[in-house]
């Protein structure tokens, strides 16, 4: 179905990786494939996708509010809580993404999920492996740019050899002379809560997960300093409390992770116990600071899933 119009999509609440992911992605289907792709978001772009897209010139992709009914391929994700609305009327016929597994199909598709620090990463892979198909300044910029922001410029616990290494090369070819300098420029622009309310800052980066029968949320900012966002606590607890009651959630964390001094602050709402019993601390005003701690997909993700299992 050369004609069928395919919708390329990253999950919701969309950071840069799913955004840059999903238009280089759907531009290399239409491109090389022939395919009639593309590229949407699941939601409102954040600062830094913004300020990238707009650096290189990018027009941002439309907004698709339900998936029901249409032909997508998935980036940057893969589990349906995190997808579209009406994703599960919909027709998957593609997936690409770095996280955990938990998918199921009731056909084969084409499923791609590598370890790696970013989508990106694993999409600059595919086009570096289509000889026939020219890698432009303007996509490697944008497949630099997500793969900066996701390993939090090569700081977080999930980056790669293979993620240094591609960002080497796509810098070069982006033009970019000092990929650190860049990436701390990236960071910044989505490190600032000025201006943003209680609800934009959490769901800025908001995932749903189920372990043990229970659903829990996490949501996660970067910030330059955690000043701004403890004299913000109150009000921010406040609204997660809201929507954990709202969706019935077990627990909702706020990571707030510090890019200067590597490491996060988790706000919860709801119960502590999975946060305690995965990294034998005690909460403190609902807070508890973890040195170290970067990502939510390694750092943070797999002890709150083992200790729903305790």
């Amino acid at each position: 179905m050369p004609h069928e119009k395919i919708y390329v999509v990253g999950h919701k609440s969309p950071d840069t990786d799913s955004v840059c992911s999903a238009i280089v992605y759907a531009d290399y289907l239409k491109k090389a494939k022939r395919v009639n792709a593309v590229p949407v978001v699941a939601g409102e772009i954040n600062p830094e996708t913004k300020f990238i897209l707009d650096f290189f010139k990018v027009k941002t992709p439309a907004q698709l509010d339900s998936g029901a009914g249409l032909s997508l391929v998935l980036v940057d994700h893969n589990e349906k809580s995190q997808s579209i609305d009406g994703v599960s009327d919909s027709r998957i016929i593609e997936v690409l993404d770095h996280h955990k597994v938990s998918f199921e199909l009731g056909h084969p598709i084409v499923f791609r999920s590598e370890p790696l620090g970013s989508t990106a990463t694993l999409v600059a892979k595919i086009l570096r492996a289509d000889k026939k198909f020219k890698i432009t300044p303007q996509t490697a910029g944008l497949l630099v740019s997500a793969i900066l922001s996701d390993t939090v410029v090569f700081k977080s616990a999930t980056t790669t050899k293979e993620d240094k290494e591609l960002s080497l090369l796509l810098g070069k070819r982006a033009k970019i002379k000092d990929l650190k300098k860049f990436g701390i420029e990236i960071k910044e622009k989505k490190a600032s809560l000025k201006g943003l309310s209680a609800d934009q800052i959490i769901k800025s980066d908001f995932k749903e997960f189920e372990a043990g029968g229970k659903k829990f949320a996490i949501g996660q900012i970067e910030v330059v300093k955690l000043d701004e966002a403890k004299s913000r606590k109150e009000e921010l607890w406040k609204r997660m409390e809201e929507i954990r009651n709202e969706n019935e959630f077990e627990f909702i964390a706020l990571m707030e992770t510090d890019i200067i001094k590597e490491g996060s602050e988790l706000l919860v709402s709801g119960n502590p116990a999975p946060v305690e019993i995965a990294f034998g601390v005690k909460l403190a005003n609902n807070l508890v600071y973890l040195k170290g701690m970067m990502s939510r997909k390694k750092d943070l993700l797999p002890p709150l899933m083992n200790a729903f299992g305790n």
